[in-house]
């Protein structure tokens, strides 16, 4: 992938992300990964490898985010006919 596609899908993710984290209760260590890597979507300085592990980062917080929150909801019960 081309830089700038780089960049557009890290924008995507924390966009994501910040939906998530607004509307969803989510473990509050899911995205520390990310966040220690301290390379945001608006960093152009920094280099492709960067925003791949922090897209792959942002990945994983979500991953993280979505199984506590399908292991949170009640299972239903299996229909009877």
């Amino acid at each position: 992938m081309r830089k700038q596609e780089l960049l557009h899908v890290h924008q995507l993710l924390n966009l994501v992300r910040r939906d998530m984290e607004t509307g969803e209760s989510v473990p509050p260590d899911a995205f520390a990964a990310y966040d220690t890597l301290g390379v945001s979507p608006n960093a152009c300085n920094r280099n492709k490898r960067d925003h791949e592990a922090a897209i792959h980062r942002l990945l994983a917080g979500i991953e993280t985010a979505i199984e506590a929150r399908t292991e949170d909801e009640p299972t239903d019960p299996p229909l009877v006919h």
